[in-house]
């Protein structure tokens, strides 16, 4: 008599779960809200507003690797929890300013994309919205190594440094990036009095994007730059139609670095207004980047350069060719993926790898060419190579694309 009692108690109990299981399952699951799934996944300054089935957002992407994995796995994000919307708009920011927009949808299990710059409608379809947060003073710390190598010499086989550049920087309204980068060396075998000896100031400057439109950018910058010029400089970009893009890029700046004989300080008549006008090319079935350019380099040398640059995913790998005061130059250039595909800011300060290692290789075989400093530039940007911050529509597209429908890792 227990033991029927017993199982019949059994029974019931089972019978209670199932009902509660079976009520449980009836209720529809709770959506978490699309602003929470973005801030999840790293993104700041964020915008989002939902028009019928069309979800138009604005995101700066300062946790995913390069351009395109940022506008991927917000799609893909949002998607997984929102089944309901069937078309994206996402604009992209660099430094709050717009860049370009992606259009993204799912058809038969199979994502479409297409990536431009007429983010007109969106923009203003989130004109009212608050952005959400916000990048605003938050500090990264990347960690950049430097490596150089010289084989010009004739008593020996190369001269070479390794340093240490940390990289600070942060947003301080939109457009607005303010860096400073104090260079250390660890390792030399350079001449007495060559500056890399020392520690030298990398970057210490203010930019400002102006105006970033569909056909328009407009930038400027003020102060360090990389290598050992401090002054002015600003940028205008047209893009005359897509995958063609033509630059006009000028500054005036001097020479001030710090040597074991005159310490730190301004290097004598070393002023100079150097220009250069630029076409950038996009190739997008061969994935090839060709830019040519020409005007007066650094120290005051007239001439014009060509690069080819050959784009691999994230890998940029590329030839270049000098023509300048009579003599020329050529050599290799490669930006590589460093740090992680996926670098989250969970505090206010972030210490972090760069995204990429970029590396320029020139054979300066000619004495002349060597001595005089033909064909130099300088840097505003502590990233600045053929990966970082590539706001091209063909590139992203693609990957954005192969992202989405898992064929690119």
């Amino acid at each position: 008599m227990k033991q029927a009692t017993k199982q019949f108690i059994r029974r019931q109990i089972a019978s209670i779960c199932a009902c509660i299981t079976l009520s449980i399952s009836a209720f529809p699951q709770l959506q978490k809200p699309i602003l929470a799934l973005l801030e999840d996944e790293g993104f700041e300054d964020i915008r989002t507003i939902t028009v019928a089935d069309t979800l138009y957002v604005t995101i700066e992407d300062r946790a995913h690797r390069g351009t395109f994995r940022g506008a991927a796995a917000a799609i893909k994000t949002i998607s997984d929890n929102h089944p309901e919307l069937s078309q994206y708009e996402v604009v992209l920011t660099d430094y709050k300013m717009p860049q370009l927009i992606v259009h993204a949808s799912k058809r038969g299990g199979i994502w479409a994309v297409s990536v431009d710059r007429q983010m007109e409608n969106a923009l203003q379809l989130l004109k009212g919205v608050t952005p959400q947060a916000a990048s605003t003073g938050k500090i990264d710390v990347t960690v950049v190594p430097m490596m150089t190598l010289v084989n010009n010499k004739l008593d020996h086989l190369f001269d070479y440094t390794i340093r240490i550049a940390p990289a600070i920087a942060t947003t301080l309204w939109k457009g607005a990036r303010f860096t400073v980068q104090p260079i250390f060396p660890i390792l030399y075998y350079t001449e007495e009095n060559d500056t890399k000896r020392f520690i030298q100031i990398g970057q210490a400057n203010l930019s400002q994007q102006i105006l970033s439109t569909r056909r328009w950018q407009l930038s400027s910058a003020a102060g360090f730059f990389y290598e050992g010029r401090f002054g002015i400089q600003a940028k205008v970009g047209f893009h005359a139609c897509r995958n063609l893009d033509f630059y006009l890029d000028g500054g005036f700046t001097g020479e001030a670095n710090y040597t074991k004989k005159n310490g730190f300080g301004v290097v004598r008549n070393s002023s100079q207004l150097n220009y250069m006008l630029r076409a950038d090319y996009y190739e997008p079935y061969s994935k090839l980047q060709i830019e040519l350019q020409g005007g007066r380099f650094l120290y005051g040398d007239y001439g014009g350069r060509l690069d080819i640059t050959r784009h691999f995913g994230e890998y940029a790998i590329g030839v270049y060719g000098i023509l300048t005061g009579g003599e020329h130059n050529a050599g290799f250039h490669f930006a590589i993926p460093l740090g992680g595909k996926r670098q989250k800011r969970n505090a206010f300060v972030r210490v972090r790898l760069p995204e990429y290692y970029s590396m320029e290789y020139g054979m300066q075989s000619y004495y002349k060419y060597w001595q005089e400093r033909m064909g130099e530039r300088y840097t505003t940007q502590p990233d600045a190579n053929h990966s970082a911050h590539y706001w091209e529509p063909a590139f992203i597209q693609e990957y954005t694309e192969r992202l989405l429908n898992n064929t690119f890792q």
